[in-house]
């Protein structure tokens, strides 16, 4: 009886030795372990963040796009093409609301043309 406990014991303590080698670690009840003296990791929000980024660049990236073409073509074949846009299907409609000229973009064309005229 007491040769089969040896072994069962023998084979825990031979166990918990393999996992100690391959970087295992055991911490007792009550015991100070690696977790009370390693802070845990800080919560981070940064799904939101990294969305808000996306959004932003993106929104950047389509006003500089509408400037660009608002200089390239002028500005009454740009209007024209919108006015083109606006009298077709859904689709056209959404796409002659995010072209509009807000702004911004004007803003961005202006600075786009001074550009333009001072490097050419």
């Amino acid at each position: 009886m007491a040769d089969a406990q040896l072994r069962d014991f023998y084979g825990r303590v031979t166990r918990i030795q393999k996992a100690y080698r391959r970087g295992g670690g055991f911490e007792a009840a009550g015991a100070l372990g690696r977790a009370h003296f390693v802070p845990p990791p800080p919560v981070r929000i940064l799904p939101m963040r990294r969305l808000f980024h996306i959004a932003l660049i993106a929104a950047a990236a389509v006003t500089v796009l509408k400037a660009a073409i608002f200089v390239n073509i002028g500005p009454a074949a740009y209007a024209a093409r919108l006015a083109e846009l606006e009298q077709g299907d859904q689709i056209g409609r959404i796409g002659a609301v995010i072209m509009t000229v807000d702004p911004v973009t004007a803003r961005a064309a202006q600075a786009i043309g001074f550009a333009r005229t001072q490097f050419k």
